[in-house]
């Protein structure tokens, strides 16, 4: 071996590193079959390469993939012809790849059953520049999915952070947590942008009608003390983590089961929206006089003690509620922050959903600190009465955005037996007002009517729930088979992404859901209006929309692939370019849209 050879294994360490490869794949158009085949697409960083699939000398190793997938088996990989590249250092002609090549893999056998979205594969290589060689390395490839970091040519979002931020820690995270300087500069950033998010989620429209609650509470705090104020603002965000620390722990346990989770996923289950029917029909009926939260005590002290608690335990739920109600929306910073978080491990997760409460507690907070701001909310009296009412009518109206979304979802079926569980609220809540008044001792009655309502609920949804959840299925089928939609939407899918980027056109993706307000409010802002329209048609661009109102792993893989954990998501792919995946911010604009297009 020459001493040149001898100098470069030397520096196989060098600090120097090559960052990884981008690599992403994809399926030719069309159905699935043995005539289909797997285009891998890999870019070099420049001044790098790799050696060939065949190596020139016996001490540089040969690039190698590895593909799999369920139900699907695949022959040898066809690869370019490597290019030819004397190296003065090493003293003789290596064969190399560089810069952007691909390289093709034929299917050869498609079974019964087969899911294409299970699609991975694994790149070797070894990379080289002028002077030295580095170690072998390998990069992993998900269908739909970009691998790798430093995405060069791809823009930044609105907020700043590049599209491949949250792949670029996933090189960097493990699960004690990040290592290196540029990982931990990079999951601080993203950490400050979970906080952030959940500051801006309090503007979010879904979170407007418990704000109403919050709003409030606070006039009747205003002339409260310091002390009782500060611990009314502790409870609210006790409130708010314990419920982010409970949806962290479930995100965890489905992830740990091998399942896909994302934010604002319990608004697919059609439970979670009876259970949040419930308790905001509940709490409209309180607003309205019908009945009052308290907790009973035998004496004067007792209930003096008792209301004291009850302020702290309402402020508890309301911070709770805040954020049940928050979580079917993603605000600015929050997407990209949580799109990390739900690849990371579970201490990081747990601390970025901290974080993000943090935030959306922040404001009750200060206001408890700082509690000079009441001020400005008149002295509390016979209005609040009135105020009152109005609050119940904006929580009653929440009811039925949540019908609405039932609708959506299971049509008149679905609609009839929510309708048939809110009004057994509102009965509920007449027998509570009228057999368990303040300041009566009602044990027995209240016991009598809880056990009725438990078995009310629990009979209606034995009997109903399982033609609920066929007939809920059916229309979601029903629905994804439509691949042409209203105002000229294609219904997404990864193969028919392909073939317009087989046709070289622009694609605009709506990642959306039924239950998404800040989704819908875009919508009839921007995306439905004929102005956008006719702008995306002049430019020769396809709109898609990827419907994520019930899961379905096809959108769970473009979220993925975009860094997002939940919707809304939008993404721009230059002529169906998915490699040059454009990410934009929540809320957007005609002119954003555009000004994102090449």
């Amino acid at each position: 071996m020459s001493t040149a050879v001898t100098k470069v294994q030397a520096q196989e360490f060098n600090m120097n590193a090559m960052e990884p490869p981008e690599a992403a794949l994809h399926y030719t158009a069309g159905a699935l079959s043995k005539e289909s085949s797997v285009i891998v697409d890999i870019v070099i960083p420049d001044n790098w390469h790799v050696n060939a699939n065949v190596a020139a000398d016996e001490f540089l190793k040969p690039s190698s993939i590895e593909i799999a997938a369920r139900g699907i088996e695949f022959g040898e990989p066809v690869w370019p012809e490597p290019i030819k590249e004397y190296n003065e250092v090493l003293e003789f002609e290596n064969l190399v790849f560089k810069g952007h090549f691909q390289i093709k893999i034929p299917v050869t056998a498609v079974a019964d059953g087969y899911d294409s979205l299970t699609t991975n594969a694994t790149f070797h290589y070894q990379a080289c520049d002028n002077s030295i060689c580095l170690a072998p390395a390998s990069v992993d490839i998900r269908i739909g999915s970009r691998s790798g970091i430093g995405a060069s040519g791809l823009k930044k979002n609105d907020d700043g952070a590049d599209p491949g931020t949250a792949q670029e820690l996933n090189g960097f995270a493990g699960n004690e947590g990040f290592a290196g300087n540029k990982g931990a500069a990079a999951a601080a950033l993203l950490l400050f942008f979970a906080l952030l998010g959940g500051i801006i989620l309090n503007l979010m429209p879904c979170v407007l009608p418990v704000l109403s609650l919050k709003l409030f509470s606070l006039i009747k705090q205003a002339g409260e003390s310091r002390k009782r104020l500060l611990a009314l603002g502790l409870s609210t965000t006790a409130g708010i983590l314990a419920s982010f620390w409970i949806l962290a722990g479930i995100v965890a346990a489905i992830k740990a089961g091998g399942g896909a989770a994302g934010w604002g996923m319990q608004f697919q289950s059609a439970g979670f929206i009876a259970f949040m029917a419930i308790i905001l029909t509940a709490f409209a009926m309180s607003f309205f006089g019908v009945f009052e939260i308290w907790l009973p005590g035998s004496a004067t002290t007792k209930m003096d003690a008792a209301g004291h608690k009850s302020g702290l335990v309402g402020a508890f739920f309301t911070g709770a509620l805040l954020v049940l109600l928050s979580t079917p929306c993603s605000a600015p910073f929050l997407g990209t922050a949580m799109g990390f978080a739900f690849t990371a491990s579970t201490p990081v997760l747990f601390l970025f959903f901290t974080a993000a409460g943090l935030g959306l507690a922040l404001p009750y907070l200060l206001v408890s600190v700082f509690p000079a701001v009441l001020k400005v909310f008149p002295k509390p009296g016979q209005w609040m009465v009135t105020l009152q009412k109005v609050m119940g009518v904006l929580l009653l109206a929440t009811v039925a955005w949540l019908l609405w979304i039932v609708n959506e979802q299971a049509g008149g079926m679905g609609v009839a037996l929510f309708v048939g569980i809110i009004l057994a609220t509102v009965v509920f809540s007449f027998a509570l007002g009228k057999f368990a008044p303040p300041g009566s001792s009602f044990a027995g009655e209240m016991r009598i009517l809880i056990i009725g309502a438990i078995a009310f609920v629990f009979s209606w949804f034995a009997y109903f729930a399982p033609q609920y959840e066929q007939n809920l299925n059916e229309r979601f089928e029903a629905r994804m088979a439509q691949q042409v939609l209203e105002g000229g939407w294609y219904r997404y899918s990864p193969e028919l992404v392909a073939e317009f980027a087989k046709a070289g056109k622009t694609i605009f993706i709506d990642a959306t859901a039924d239950w998404c307000l800040t989704c819908k409010t875009n919508e009839a802002a921007v995306l439905d209006r004929e102005e956008f329209r006719k702008a995306m048609d002049s430019a020769g661009v396809v709109r898609m929309k990827a419907d994520w109102t019930r899961e379905t792993p096809e959108v769970n893989e473009l979220l993925r692939s975009m860094g997002k954990s939940g919707v809304p998501a939008y993404a721009i792919y230059p002529k169906g370019d998915i490699s040059k995946q454009v990410v934009l911010p929540e809320l957007l604009t005609t002119g954003l849209i555009m000004e994102a297009i090449p």
